[in-house]
């Protein structure tokens, strides 16, 4: 074998040398990647942990009380609203399942969370990517009066690719047996905030005496375009 042959032969293992390695790091950087959010994510929310443990010191010595905590923020956002603070970060790592949400104390951490629930005048609204549903806000006990279309007021679909919205054309209603029904009740609007997991509307109807409720649950699921309707 002349010395030509030789270079060749090097150069054909060099190649395939490198090729092998550029095979591993692609199929090793998002790995990496994953490790380093998760590591990431766990330091952030140990963090908040001792922030939070810090703001219940701190309101239970009094006025005059003060602390300086560092928050570093390594990757993410960071936003101070509504007398909350949100930290968010986008990730490919698998670390909660999509909508899922934890609570630890009065930490909060979601997947994938795109719902809002709101109180706005007489109605609660429930608003995702998908939809929006409003209903009605009836929570005066000694008042109230419920029936089967008065629940859900406005079903919207929203598209968003477009921006665009329609609107359900018919109503909601149900019965317990009978075709009309009224009846007095109460409503509670549950997980009030936004980025949240999921949300509810729940309505407490006295179909029977004061001893006993139907209960008519609404929930808004992250990433959904439908309402989950539960009667109990």
């Amino acid at each position: 074998m002349d010395k030509g042959q030789i270079w060749i032969s090097a150069i054909l293992y060099i190649l395939v040398i490198t090729v092998v390695m550029v095979v591993v790091l692609n199929a090793g950087v998002p790995i990496l990647r994953e490790l380093q959010d998760k590591s990431v994510f766990t330091r952030s929310k140990n963090t908040f942990i001792q922030l939070n443990q810090h703001i219940s010191e701190i309101s239970e010595e009094g006025v005059g009380s003060q602390r300086v905590v560092p928050v570093e923020v390594e990757k993410g956002f960071l936003e101070l609203k509504d007398g909350s603070l949100k930290w968010d970060m986008r990730t490919d790592a698998r670390i909660l399942e999509s909508g899922q949400q934890v609570e630890l104390g009065n930490l909060y951490i979601s997947s994938n969370a795109d719902v809002s629930a709101q109180r706005r005048g007489d109605n609660y609204t429930l608003e995702n990517t998908y939809i929006r549903a409003v209903f009605n806000s009836c929570e005066d006990r000694e008042t109230c009066t419920l029936n089967q279309s008065s629940m859900l007021v406005d079903f919207v679909f929203k598209d968003p690719n477009t921006g665009g919205e329609d609107a359900a054309d018919d109503d909601f209603t149900f019965d317990f047996g009978t075709p009309v029904w009224s009846a007095s009740g109460f409503s509670v609007l549950e997980d009030e905030g936004s980025s949240l997991g999921a949300a509810s509307v729940v309505y407490y109807v006295n179909t029977t005496d004061e001893s006993y409720y139907t209960v008519v649950e609404f929930t808004l699921k992250s990433n959904r375009d439908f309402l989950e309707v539960k009667i109990r």
